[in-house]
This record gives C-alpha cells, structure tokens and sequence, in this order.
C-alpha cells in the first residue's frame, strides 16, 4: 500500500507542475509567437526549449512528490 500512496504523490506532483509549466509556456509561446519570431526556424527552436523545459518540470514535480511523501512519512513516524 505504501509503494501505491508513494507512486500517486510522485505522479500527482509530476502532473501538477508539468500543467502549471504547461500554461505558463503557451502564454510565453504565444507572445513570442506574436512579437519576437522572425521565421519558422524561429518557431522551432523556441518549441524545442519549451519541451525541454517542461520535460525538466515533470521531473522536478516527481521529485517534488517523492519529497513530499518522505515528509509525510516522517512527521507520521515523529507523532507515534
């Protein structure tokens, strides 16, 4: 059961900073999108760096949630 509850706060905090990232980055994209990009290849880098930036978000949100769990785990362990 713990291996479970450890997986779901992994995952959960994976999703949640990746979701954040993610409306973060397609505002960012639009803008630049709109006012910065002078060619396709423009385009294509910028995506590039936002799928790499939020490929690095859901890894520090899964870390995040692993650390969340071993503090959960260890404040339970205190109060008994």
């Amino acid at each position: 059961m713990s291996l479970v509850v450890r997986i779901l706060f992994i995952a959960a905090g994976a999703l949640l900073l990746g979701l954040v990232s993610n409306f973060i980055l397609v505002a960012i994209g639009h803008w630049y999108e709109m006012n910065m990009a002078r060619s396709e290849y423009d385009l294509s880098d910028s995506f590039m760096i936002a799928l790499l930036v939020q490929a690095l978000c859901v890894v520090a949100g899964g870390v995040f949630g692993n650390w969340l769990y071993r503090r959960s785990r260890t404040k339970k362990g205190a109060q008994r």
